[in-house]
């Protein structure tokens, strides 16, 4: 238990302290990730096509860009489902 009470604790002071690396994409992943999708539209099964958008929702906010971020997180958004 104390184990894992010192590893959250070490990663909360790893992120503060900048530690981790946050997984950017550039245009060129986001790019392949909206090919993707728009395959996955074109008869593919339902269940793909979330798949294809969820990995382009990914890159979108994982973009340096803030209008990606944006749009990324409309995205997600708009496909929630409670």
């Amino acid at each position: 238990m104390d184990a894992k009470i010192g590893k959250v604790i070490e990663s909360i002071g790893s992120f503060f302290s900048g530690g981790d690396q946050i997984p950017w994409c550039d245009r060129d992943v986001i790019a392949g990730c909206e090919r993707e999708v728009a395959e996955a539209s074109n008869g593919d099964s339902e269940e793909r096509k979330n798949e294809s958008i969820m990995r382009l929702s990914w890159a979108l906010v994982h973009s340096r860009q803030p209008e990606d971020v944006q749009r990324g997180i409309a995205m997600l958004e708009s496909n929630i489902t409670l």
